[in-house]
């Protein structure tokens, strides 16, 4: 098969070079903390010999660690493998901004709604050719309020 929906373009993904990641995180987190094997292990749920494993052989870690792992250490652990697959770390309701830059796209629609607005009427087939825009903003502003409200809620 050759849809590009089943092999689209990407780099290809090695078991090796997944598990040399692996190695490489977990050794620098390792370093970088203080920590010792024991720590690791206890972090992992694993024991400390089953940690240093994961971090100097060819052992892929299993669903259970790397999700234990994700939990520790968030995007620091599982970024440099997710972008083995064009991924990457965002924590639950986390606002990826940087996706959908509301500057701009507040900015390339506000010449038209002035447009439009210019003889004090606005009527919906004037609205009708910016329906993407005018919906990208609605989205935006939408997440915006839910921010504000959940700010509230926490204080």
């Amino acid at each position: 098969m050759t849809a590009p929906h089943i092999h689209g373009r990407r780099r290809t993904l090695t078991a090796s070079g997944a598990v040399d990641a692996q190695n490489a995180i977990l050794t620098s987190n390792k370093n970088e903390d203080g920590a010792t094997w024991i720590d690791i292990g206890r972090v992992l749920g694993k024991s400390d010999d089953r940690a240093a494993a994961y971090a100097n052989t060819s052992a892929a870690i299993d669903l259970p660690t790397f999700l234990a792992a994700c939990h520790e250490w968030g995007g620091r652990f599982a970024d440099p493998l997710l972008a083995l697959v064009g991924g990457r770390w965002a924590d639950a309701g986390a606002v990826c901004t940087g996706d959908d830059k509301a500057a701009l796209t507040l900015a390339t629609l506000l010449p038209a709604i002035m447009a439009i607005e210019a003889d004090g009427i606005t009527e919906a087939d004037e609205l009708a050719p910016h329906e993407v825009l005018i919906r990208r903003v609605h989205s935006l502003t939408a997440v915006w309020l839910e921010m504000i409200a959940a700010e509230r809620g926490a204080r």
